[in-house]
């Protein structure tokens, strides 16, 4: 669900404690008047603007605070959004990188929530570039292209923004995270703190509801119900011929250009639904799309024991179908691929593929489920200094540790090889 996220805080305790947190460094700062810090690992996905107070030209302090998350990138220890992220694992997150951070519960009001970003992602049925070149607009507003190809938005207002895009090529190079080619994301962005007020959203603290989050559910089913989507290459043997000849002409953007200045304000929607309406079945991508947006949504309300049988207004009738099923590999149950830690011997199949060792998601697995083997780990693993720093920190370090048993091993091993014997002379690897 959550994205990029920001706070904005005045609290000058909490302001002065972030300007000596140890983990960031100094920045280009977003203007001259900010002083702006990044995570020395993370980097702008976990950021701090101080604004400045200045007095007589001398800077004497900053006013307020701008604090920038990603909790989607930090559940995936910063390396990719594209995996499923539900409201429970978005709860989980902030409240993570909030105790990381150093900001305690009771602080949680003090920071205000400016700058929110929520969306989904689905793998549809149909080529995801074809998907992505019939996005055509959001109500009237056109998208254009955003970054990187296949890649839609509206232009921002000063409230809010849409992207839409393929989040499956953006990290094709990437196999190692599982993402599927043919993902789209569908996001909502959020840029002004009274349109997120709307939202029932005033603080941090609110982002650890479960009830905000089925208000957003909604959000992303009432945004997508104002995009115009082209099918591009329609099926036209059960239409008629006043039908087809209607699709043809919907597929040219200069024909909705011309519809969104026309003088009648209702004309633009009423051939909109009347395009939709023609494109029958599957010939209906914005239709099939919408089902998988809210099979989605509603996978995610049945994971948390929701009692309301359908909490989403779907507006039209939604077809029977059956929703298509991912798996989620941060959280996937153990056993499921039969893999094990090298150092440890303990199942990491709620790992990312291609895991050798005990790492952040796997631990973070065994502190929520399986308490008694996590306080094994920190016997092992932690040092007395390390057990005052926050859970993240530790966890961490936990991770460190037990790579580092391994590695220094065959470190260790061949710079005592490299002292003692020539490279020239025969060796034997006796096996027992």
């Amino acid at each position: 669900m959550l994205d990029n996220t920001k706070f904005s805080v005045t609290d000058i305790e909490i302001i002065n404690r972030m300007l000596l947190h140890p983990d960031f460094v100094v920045c280009r700062p977003k203007t001259n008047y900010y002083h702006s810090l990044k995570h020395r690992t993370h980097g702008a996905k976990l950021s701090l603007d101080f604004r400045k107070a200045v007095e007589n030209g001398n800077v004497i302090g900053y006013g307020h605070l701008e604090i920038n998350v990603s909790p989607h990138y930090h559940f995936n220890q910063y390396q990719h959004n594209g995996n499923d992220f539900t409201p429970e694992h978005s709860i989980k997150t902030i409240i993570d990188i909030l105790n990381y951070l150093g900001i305690e519960q009771r602080e949680y009001n003090e920071l205000k929530v400016v700058n929110i970003e929520f969306g989904l992602n689905i793998i549809p049925e149909t080529d995801i570039k074809s998907l992505i070149d019939g996005l055509y607009f959001y109500k009237k507003t056109p998208f254009k292209t955003g970054a990187f190809p296949y890649f839609k938005k509206t232009d921002a207002t000063s409230y809010k923004q849409i992207k839409a895009y393929a989040k499956g090529l953006q990290f094709l190079e990437f196999p190692q995270y599982g993402i599927h080619p043919n993902t789209f994301r569908f996001e909502v962005k959020s840029k002004q703190a009274k349109n997120i007020e709307k939202y029932g959203i005033w603080n941090a603290d609110d982002l650890t509801k479960l009830d905000i989050y089925k208000t957003l559910t909604q959000i992303l089913v009432d945004e997508w119900e104002n995009v115009l989507l082209i099918n591009q290459t329609p099926d036209f043997s059960n239409l008629k011929p006043d039908e087809v000849q209607f699709i043809q002409n919907g597929n040219k953007i200069d024909f909705w250009d011309d519809l969104k200045d026309d003088s009648n304000r209702n004309k633009f929607n009423r051939y909109k639904e009347k395009y939709y309406r023609f494109l029958k079945g599957k010939n209906n991508l914005h239709h099939l799309i919408k089902l998988q947006i809210i099979d989605k949504l509603n996978s995610y309300q049945s994971g948390a024991n929701s009692t309301q049988g359908n909490p989403i207004n779907t507006r039209k009738e939604v077809l029977a179908h059956t929703p298509i099923q991912l798996i989620n590999l941060e959280y996937a149950p153990p056993n499921e691929n039969n893999r094990v830690c090298l150092v440890t011997g303990l199942d990491i199949s709620m790992q990312r593929r291609g895991s050798k060792f005990l790492c952040f998601a796997g631990l973070k697995y065994y502190k929520e489920f399986e308490s008694d083997i996590y306080k094994d780990l920190e016997k092992r693993f932690l040092s007395e200094k390390m057990k005052v720093r926050d859970t993240d920190s530790q966890i961490y370090y936990i991770a460190h540790n037990i790579r580092n048993l391994k590695t220094n091993q065959n470190h260790n091993r061949q710079r005592f090889e490299n002292r003692n014997y020539n490279k020239q002379q025969l060796q034997f690897n006796f096996i027992g």
